[in-house]
């Protein structure tokens, strides 16, 4: 089981129309309030040694706040921890103790130039391509790694607002079978891919650890 450690939320400026964050509440913000206490409750829930590894995520872009980027990979510095983000200009070398750097790619332009987003020199690179009706060209013969160790497509998921789930149910990709057959010609030692279809079910995978310093077990907790 991993712990996701949420980052306090902050007004995204990609605004992508799928996000899963739509409509969720906010948590207060104690990293702002009281960060040292925010900092000793990972360190503690870190020396428990409960959780295999840590994602860095959240309701807004983890990179959004550089500080408290920092200072929870320094409590993580020696636990194996991923990064999900959806900014491709950051630099990977200026984030000590990074073992997984994940890119969020939600349409074809992004999918196309993802060969040219930094990466990091020594972990393990993916990207998680979000499968909307713009990505449809994928097939067995065009797909392409774009040079990164790890692909995961990953299904649109309902979310709390009805205005986003509109805009899933118009632009989500219905036909997954190119993707399934993509799966099965490319996953291997060389590159791992793989179909997430159900990434919003915590149960037995994943808790929360919140900007309140709270552990959820679900994302729709409050």
């Amino acid at each position: 089981m991993n712990l996701q450690v949420s980052m306090p939320y902050e007004v995204c400026p990609f605004k992508c129309p799928m996000c899963v964050a739509n409509g969720r509440k906010t948590f207060d913000n104690i990293y702002k309030s009281h960060k040292e206490m925010y900092l000793r409750k990972l360190a503690s829930i870190k020396a428990e040694e409960y959780y295999s590894d840590y994602v860095i995520t959240g309701a807004s872009d983890p990179t959004l706040n550089s500080h408290w980027l920092k200072d929870v990979l320094r409590v993580l510095k020696d636990v194996p921890t991923e990064l999900q983000t959806k900014n491709y200009n950051i630099n990977p070398d200026s984030l000590p103790n990074l073992n997984v750097l994940a890119y969020s790619i939600t349409n074809s332009k992004e999918y196309l130039g993802a060969w040219d987003y930094p990466k990091l020199t020594f972990g393990i690179n993916r990207i998680v391509v979000l499968l909307t009706k713009d990505l449809d060209f994928l097939t067995p013969i065009n797909f392409n790694s774009m040079g990164y160790d790890q692909v995961t497509f990953k299904v649109l998921q309902p979310t709390a607002d009805e205005k986003t789930n509109k805009w899933i149910k118009k632009n989500r990709m219905t036909n997954l079978k190119n993707i399934y057959k993509i799966v099965d010609k490319f996953n291997g030692d060389e590159v791992s891919v793989r179909l997430d279809s159900s990434c919003q079910d915590s149960h037995g995978r994943y808790q929360i650890f919140r900007a309140n310093g709270t552990i959820y077990d679900r994302w729709d907790e409050e």
